[in-house]
């Protein structure tokens, strides 16, 4: 075929992609879904006569117009679908819980490291009640004495909810990322966590005859915080078992695979940790909320988890 003869039956597909790239600058989803069919076609001709006009010296002129169509063109014919409302809902309601239970085993184990170490703490006070300043400073403990709670001295407003999801968060993302060194960082984390940030105080409280105060002010935000660091310590073990034992992958492959699961779990997790933050703001934090709100609330917040991510997002037979 004669290069001016090309050059006629070919000018019309490009002025019509062209046109069609025109209509679909600000959504491809603004055409039909015919002519984003065509799209895809008349980008393949396209690709063709690129390589024409890039091998034959009498359609080399050609060139820079055809590469910058084609450069258009490949942003709109591989371009991501749009995030929409009903992407963000099928995430929540849909993969997050799927993919909690199907890492079950790897949050179980972030939850037994951690009751491990909450139990050692709590036996190593109670036998030795010496090393109590191990777990509290001594200025907590002079308080103990006097029938204060460390918490008594805080009150409920927007700014501690504000700090304490930011504390939570940063405890998730280090249960997460830890999981990099083989898995064996978030199960340290989980346990150091289970010793000083748990079992320690608690048991200190107990021997000081504080023990029901502290429970009675993490009761209604335990719920939720607890059982989102799980999850996030599951979603590190998961990075970490992918690395020990990648599979038939090779290794980088099945830890790319399995990253993304894990940022499931960990995406799932903020506006759980966002609630819980909130509760232990507005209500633990609050002097005026009587036992039975609180428990109410625990009860409530496990029924929900129960709920949420046991059954939502199951395929329907």
């Amino acid at each position: 075929m004669s290069g001016k003869r090309w050059l006629r039956e070919q000018e019309p597909q490009w002025q019509r992609l062209e046109s069609l790239l025109n209509r679909s600058q600000v959504a491809t989803t603004l055409l039909a879904p015919s002519e984003i069919r065509e799209m895809g076609l008349l980008y393949r001709s396209l690709i063709n006569d690129l390589s024409r006009a890039q091998s034959q010296p009498e359609a080399r002129h050609l060139e820079p117009y055809l590469n910058n169509l084609a450069q258009r063109c490949h942003g709109r014919v591989y371009e991501r679908p749009p995030t929409t409302w009903r992407n963000v809902r099928d995430f929540f309601f849909v993969d997050f819980p799927r993919c909690f239970r199907q890492n079950g085993l790897f949050i179980f184990m972030a939850f037994f490291m951690f009751a491990l170490g909450s139990a050692l703490a709590m036996a190593t006070v109670h036998l030795h009640p010496e090393t109590s300043h191990y777990f509290l400073g001594q200025p907590a403990i002079e308080q103990l004495d006097r029938g204060v709670l460390w918490t008594d001295l805080s009150q409920a407003n927007p700014s501690a909810s504000s700090f304490l999801m930011t504390n939570n968060i940063r405890v998730a993302i280090n249960a997460f990322a830890s999981g990099i060194m083989l898995g064996v960082g978030t199960l340290m984390l989980l346990f150091q966590n289970g010793l000083f940030a748990f079992g320690g105080p608690l048991q200190v409280c107990i021997e000081h005859h504080m023990g029901h105060r502290l429970i009675n002010f993490m009761i209604a935000h335990g719920v939720i915080e607890l059982t989102t660091i799980f999850i996030a310590g599951g979603a590190g073990m998961r990075i970490g078992f992918a690395i020990l034992f990648p599979g038939e992958l090779p290794r980088w492959l099945a830890v790319r695979a399995k990253a993304k699961e894990a940022m499931v779990l960990m995406m799932g997790c903020f506006p759980l940790l966002v609630l819980a933050g909130l509760i232990e703001g507005m209500v633990s934090l609050n002097q005026h909320v009587g036992t039975p709100m609180r428990v109410g609330v625990a009860v409530l917040s496990g029924l929900m988890l129960v709920g949420y991510l046991g059954f939502s997002g199951r395929k329907v037979a």
